[in-house]
């Protein structure tokens, strides 16, 4: 119970900071006790900080959070002393510590000063240990699972115990691919499941120093009862082409809409440059897409897996305008269309499509601009795009479940972005140029962000067990996986069943990318839609619930779905 408390204010803290901007900032400065300057108008001390909270970031930080101060004049910041040393003079209230040593505890207070120099009395100081000991192993995979069904919404899970060279501390129950359970004995009972309903299940081992092990093997079963109404998906391996999906059926008419046709119509939602995303909630793929001279509509496409149908979610906005003259609006405050290439994400806390840049209506020049689409009630909001990436295309855009941020890649540099404080952070500049050209996916397991380029087998990513950390970047030469690694416009998605990542761009081959031998292996079943010039890029999706992958690869078409497992 320690240990979550733990992990729990570590993670509140965490996300204030996100919110406060906070950092680490060297300072050389005095180390003595606050003094309060002579002379000058302004001799009034700020008031002492108060709420001093801090917890560990891991095993090499420290996240710190207080109250703010108040002054005659203005509080202009404050200082940060970690046991008696200044470390730090953050401008806003909260501060991450660095650089420290795994199970070390370090005890903290807080000073605000003010523009005169007037130093604040210290606070009461507080005390943290980071995480670990400089583990790095981890525990062994667990062996032996086994799923058995209960009744109609329940489903018993039990394994063998995994070791540690430290200890193993608890275990990661994951049901199609998303966390449910962090139990800390070798079983699980699953509840409130739907009837008739098939679950897949896989548990990972970890240790106080935040190791996890690799995923099991895993096991499967059907409740019991008859199952939802809907559309069934075949159970055997292989593509299946869902009927009546082809999009142009519910595209708006063109003689109700002819102002926004453009030159192709609404085929552009899919044909040109288009991206999509996965709403796990509800079961279904989003597609948004248009843009440049192709077409000006921009609204929201919808394929439900639970029951086999498209839908188009939304009207789309008709008082349109030039993208580049209006700051990528139309007059109704929406954003204008564009072609939306990898820069799509489904946020589960907020229950919205995040959207960032692309080639806008009319004009076609990048834009980049952060934007949310609620799914609850269809509306669009503008986000802040400070200092976040470079406006182009290719930004190779994935969401990572375990920190609820979205992270993106441009030419130079890495940034995080955090939909809950709505702030973008730089977490690493490197000198290593990467064209547009590009895409990415989160492996939430490895806790890492890949990505790759076009024309080169090269695999690059990023480690991002850490939410705040700057992080290098590193690279390794991947072998068989012509045809996808080094084709940015590829649909790239992580496999939870399998523990891979899946690469497919048309045909009926698909690639299985191991991470930790950067290796491919195809597999190749009959039926697969064609390749489609402009590229599929995230219109090619995982459905956790359904354990298939879905594409929309034109408009004209069919939608298709692939099972890979059983």
């Amino acid at each position: 119970m320690l240990r979550k408390m733990t992990v729990l204010l570590a993670t509140l803290v965490a996300m204030a900071l996100a919110a406060c901007g906070g950092g680490s900032v060297a300072d050389s400065a005095s180390t003595t006790q606050p003094t309060t300057p002579t002379g000058g108008a302004d001799t009034t001390r700020p008031t002492t900080p108060t709420g001093v909270v801090v917890a560990a970031g891991g095993s090499s930080a420290i996240n710190l959070l207080w109250n703010a101060s108040t002054d005659n004049v203005g509080v202009t910041g404050y200082i940060v002393r970690r046991n008696g040393t200044q470390v730090g003079t953050p401008a806003t209230t909260s501060f991450v510590d660095t650089g420290l040593s795994a199970g070390t505890t370090y005890t903290y207070t807080v000073a605000a000063r003010d523009a005169a120099g007037n130093n604040s009395s210290l606070s009461t100081s507080a005390s943290a240990t980071t995480t670990g000991t400089g583990d790095t192993t981890r525990p062994s995979t667990p062996t032996g699972l086994t799923a058995t069904v209960a009744n109609s919404s329940v489903v018993n899970l039990s394994w063998n115990a995994s070791t540690d060279n430290v200890g193993v501390t608890g275990y990661i129950v994951r049901r199609n691919g998303t966390q449910v359970a962090t139990p800390v004995t070798t079983s699980f009972s699953d509840t409130s499941l739907s009837a008739g309903t098939t679950y897949r299940y896989t548990v990972a081992a970890t240790d106080a120093a935040g190791n996890n092990s690799f995923l099991s093997t895993n096991a499967s079963a059907t409740t019991s009862g008859t199952p939802p109404p809907g559309g069934q998906i075949p159970p055997t391996l292989g593509w299946y082409q869902i009927p009546n999906t082809r999009l142009r059926t519910v595209c708006p008419s063109p003689s109700t809409y002819p102002q926004i046709q453009g030159a192709e119509g609404c085929a552009a939602v899919v044909d040109d440059w288009a991206g999509g995303t996965f709403d796990t909630a509800r079961n279904r793929m989003l597609i948004w897409g248009g843009g440049h001279g192709g077409y000006a509509g921009n609204e929201v496409y919808a394929l439900n897996i639970n029951t086999l149908t498209i839908t188009r979610l939304n009207e789309p906005s008709t008082s349109i305008r030039d993208g580049c003259t209006s700051g990528g609006t139309y007059s109704d405050g929406t954003p204008v269309s564009r072609h939306s290439y990898n820069h799509l994400a489904y946020l589960p806390n907020q229950d919205a499509m995040f959207s960032w840049g692309g080639s806008q209506w009319q004009c076609g020049f990048l834009a980049g601009d952060t934007w949310l689409f609620n799914l609850a009630n269809l509306s669009w909001t503008k986000k802040s795009s400070a200092n976040g990436p470079r406006a182009d295309y290719g930004r190779a855009v994935s969401f990572d479940p375990n920190t609820n941020l979205v992270y993106a890649r441009d030419d130079f540099d890495f940034y995080s972005y955090n939909p809950a404080t709505d702030i973008w952070s730089k977490r690493n500049s490197t000198s290593l140029a990467m064209n547009n050209n590009k895409t990415a996916v989160v492996d939430p397991v490895r806790k890492k962000y890949y990505l790759h380029g076009n024309g080169t087998s090269t695999l690059y990513w990023y480690d991002i067990s850490s939410p705040t950390a700057s992080v290098p970047i590193q690279s390794g030469q991947t072998t068989g996986c012509g045809g996808f690694i080094g084709n940015y416009q590829a649909g790239m998605e992580y496999d939870p069943v399998q523990d891979r990542i899946v690469g497919w761009d048309g045909g009926n081959t698909i690639f299985i990318l191991n991470p930790d031998t950067l290796s491919c292996t195809t597999v190749s079943h009959s039926g697969g839609p064609v390749a489609v010039a402009n590229g599929t890029f995230g219109r090619f999706r995982y459905s956790p619930a359904s354990n298939v992958f879905v594409v929309c690869n034109s408009v004209d078409s069919d939608c298709h779905a692939l099972r890979l497992t059983p």
